[in-house]
């Protein structure tokens, strides 16, 4: 077994998007990154892992990390994981943690773990859900729109709201707008659900990445809540996904929040795996 480590995206890009392109739903995340481009104040690390050297190796696995975020180990699932992290630790790696489907991301931090002496600590866990027939919910007052560059204020609100709801901090709101200039120059969107006038809920939408479409954040107003704003935004924002050509729509529901894993599964979303997030906390 060999580890590559490629320092140029393009490079890493074309034997990594066909490895992740043969599970699309599951590796929505590196597909995503890789089509626009991986974002990073700091060299990501773009692995590939291979069952020996020279021309006729066969590829057994990929994993990204752009700092400071974990690492996306889930492309790591079929290859020796022992041996994996063995040479990472060899080759002077630190990480922060690591994310991924849960059956990946597990046995990755315990081996990471048991080579380090760091402790694994479970930080989130999230449900990935795919569409299947959309149900769009009706009689909901208003209705939604594409949000433009004027409604950039109340996007970086919403982004910052979410944030700390979901992660428990608030990001720069300078880089929350340049996320969202980020996003458009990527071809992706953001829905606003507007109710009198004035817009009560969001939803961003990814362009397709082999075929497939991810909603997120989804983001509804604390004091216009229970309203049914939400679920109608991310209707419309299915809706975007399918007339941009994708053939798959999927989204991310923290499992320790019930009340929106009850609501995508009433607009026909359909559960596909568990993700897991593990920090590497240092004794």
């Amino acid at each position: 077994m060999r580890l590559r480590f490629h320092s140029d995206v393009e490079d890493f890009a074309s034997s990594a998007v066909p490895w992740y392109a043969r599970r699309p739903l599951v590796h929505t995340v590196e597909l995503t990154l890789l089509r626009e481009g991986v974002p990073s104040d700091e060299v990501p690390l773009l692995m590939t892992v291979w069952d020996g050297a020279g021309a006729g190796a066969e590829l057994l696995g990929a994993a990204i990390r752009t700092p400071p975020l974990p690492l996306l180990c889930g492309g790591l699932s079929t290859a020796p994981t022992g041996e994996v992290v063995g040479d990472m630790v060899a080759a002077g790696l630190t990480l922060p943690g690591a994310r991924g489907p849960r059956g990946a991301t597990e046995p990755f931090a315990r081996q990471w773990c048991d080579a380090t002496g760091a402790v694994p600590t479970p930080t989130s866990a999230e449900r990935l859900y795919r569409l299947g027939t959309l149900t769009a919910p009706s009689g909901v007052p208003g209705g939604h729109r594409v949000a433009r560059k004027a409604d950039e204020p109340v996007l970086v609100k919403y982004q910052c709201e979410f944030a700390a709801e979901a992660f428990g901090h608030v990001p720069d709101p300078a880089r929350a707008a340049a996320s969202l200039t980020a996003a458009a120059e990527a071809g992706n969107a953001y829905l606003l659900w507007t109710a009198a006038g004035a817009p009560v809920s969001m939803a961003g939408v990814r362009r397709p990445a082999a075929g497939v479409s991810r909603i997120g954040p989804v983001y509804t107003a604390p004091e216009v809540r229970g309203r049914g704003y939400g679920a109608a935004v991310t209707a419309a924002a299915c809706r975007w996904a399918l007339a941009a050509g994708a053939t798959q729509v999927v989204l991310f529901a923290d499992l320790d929040n019930p009340t929106s894993n009850r609501v995508y599964q009433r607009l026909g979303f359909v559960p596909v795996g568990d993700s897991v997030t593990v920090d590497f906390r240092v004794p």
